[in-house]
């Protein structure tokens, strides 16, 4: 009798164990499907990036002016007293 329960111990261990792994399986299932989705995203950004038309020189020197004169006006608004 000793050797039928320590079988019917080692089948109640390995059940256990098969329940535990496929839980497991069944969380990095779901770990590896949401980590694809965000490299699919990651990959149409870049698509989306790469496809899109250079800016000219001249779109970049207006740019660059725009973003200059920002600066300008918020330190201007940084110095304004309230008080004034």
């Amino acid at each position: 009798m000793d050797e039928l329960e320590g079988i019917e111990k080692k089948l109640v261990d390995l059940e256990e164990q098969m329940t535990q792994l496929c839980a497991t399986l069944k969380g990095t299932k779901k770990f590896l499907h949401n980590a694809q989705a965000k490299v699919h995203e990651i990959e149409a950004e870049i698509a989306a990036l790469e496809n899109t038309t250079p800016l000219d020189d001249e779109v970049v020197e207006n740019l660059e002016s725009s973003r200059t004169n920002l600066e300008v006006l918020k330190e201007e608004l940084e110095n304004l007293s309230p008080f004034s």
